[in-house]
């Protein structure tokens, strides 16, 4: 049972300037991201001029390929460093969205998708372990909540210029799309290549960082500590998934609500997200983690009984004000339990093996992104019901894990 890491020296000390060019390049990131991810299925089908059905299985595929990169990222940022495996997650993601305009045929759409999705799937952790190799207790929190609020405003300012880009001549538009894409993520790399080394001790941490490819995973999966946190955070994804996966479908074929209200509740949802990760941080400082997360569980579910209420709600007012105060609810929870989420799996990560260990934290959410579309809409075409049920129950059980699991851990982890 590892409890303790040596990530919190207060020996090492990192430049601000080079927190500002990486914040800035996750906004630039974001950015770009934003113009491709609201239209993802139409995107790769006008690019590709493939049939819509071949698009989706194409990206299945892909996605394996994803899962695959995860924890190879995590072996490569403890052998080489996690800000180099973060800018080979860009570049994968250069060539990715470059090549799309001229993928012709399915092989290459599906080989040009893995590339994309293995960049993907390796800036997670990548990322994760870099923020927690340059910031310490509170300061990390902090880090991880500013890296959340550039990214949410970057995506939204990212769609607004989407539905600009589209009224280009069909194709055309598209293909704009594809090439800004890549060159936000270009840039994203060389401001991130720009912050040099993170100084002499750091470079002495990876070189003595094991060498060993997969053997390590063998540790991680044996801290009985982190397993537990790691199957509460895959029950967490679902509540997570709810917003972009669940509610499309649920309010359109279940609700009957106009497509209009969609566009509200999702610009509501990241408003509330970009605007609300410092406040939410300051007010959770004096709390303990794993209770600020069984917290944010309670708020879950308490969003999941909103939605199943408002199938009963008549069309109209009522009803747009029943989904709005459920995005609200689902808001919150997303709020309170990302920023403790993450700081505690970097916190139960002991140095050498960082990388592999938020590796395998992250696989939840790459596992979430495959399971929970198909899953999602079987249950709402069956029942809706069984829906919220299953994911409250979920979510209540991972929360009383939570609160269990403090007993376990010493305060220094559990407070910023």
């Amino acid at each position: 049972m590892i409890l303790t890491t040596g990530t919190d020296s207060p020996t090492r000390r990192h430049p601000r300037a080079g927190h500002a060019a990486y914040l800035a390049g996750m906004f630039v990131d974001a950015l770009g991201s934003g113009l491709y991810l609201p239209f993802t299925l139409v995107f790769v089908q006008a690019v590709t001029e493939l049939p819509v059905q071949t698009v989706g299985l194409g990206l299945t595929v892909a996605a394996f390929a994803g899962l695959v990169a995860n924890p190879l990222a995590g072996v490569a940022a403890d052998r080489f460093g996690a800000r180099q495996v973060l800018i080979a997650s860009y570049l994968l993601r250069v060539v990715g969205f470059a090549c799309y305009p001229l993928v012709h045929g399915f092989v290459m759409f599906v080989v040009v998708a893995a590339v994309v999705s293995a960049g993907d799937r390796s800036f997670y952790p990548a990322n994760s372990a870099y923020v927690a190799d340059h910031a310490q207790g509170a300061a990390r929190d902090r880090l991880y909540a500013l890296v959340s609020t550039g990214r949410n405003v970057g995506l939204g300012i990212g769609g607004l210029l989407a539905a600009g880009a589209v009224q280009l001549a069909d194709k055309a538009g598209y293909q704009v799309i594809a090439v800004l894409n890549a060159a936000s993520f270009l840039i994203a790399a060389v401001l991130l290549a720009a912050t040099g080394r993170s100084g002499r001790a750091n470079r002495r941490a990876v070189r003595q960082r094991p060498r060993d490819l997969f053997a390590g995973y063998g540790r991680v999966f044996r801290d009985r500590t982190f397993r537990r946190l790691t199957f509460a955070e895959l029950a967490f994804t679902g509540g997570h998934s709810v917003i972009p996966i669940a509610i499309p479908l649920y309010a359109t074929v279940v609700l009957h609500a106009p497509a209009g209200l969609l566009g509200l509740l999702f610009t509501l949802n990241t408003i509330l997200v970009a605007a609300g990760q410092l406040p939410v941080l300051r007010w959770q400082q004096r709390a303990r983690r794993t209770h600020a997360m069984a917290l944010a569980g309670m708020v879950f579910v308490a969003s999941f009984g909103a939605f199943a209420l408002a199938a009963a709600l008549p069309a109209g007012p009522a009803l747009t004000v029943g989904l709005v105060l459920a995005v609200v609810l689902c808001t919150l929870g997303e709020l309170l339990h990302a920023r403790p989420s993450a700081s505690l799996a970097a916190a139960l990560a002991p140095e050498a093996y960082r990388g592999r260990y938020l590796a395998t934290y992250q696989l939840t959410w790459a596992v979430s992104a495959v399971a929970t579309p198909g899953a999602f809409a079987g249950l709402i075409a069956f029942d809706a019901r069984l829906l919220w049920l299953i994911l409250a129950v979920a979510i209540a059980v991972a929360s009383v894990a939570l609160l269990r699991l403090a007993t376990r851990l010493p305060a220094a982890v559990q407070r910023a």
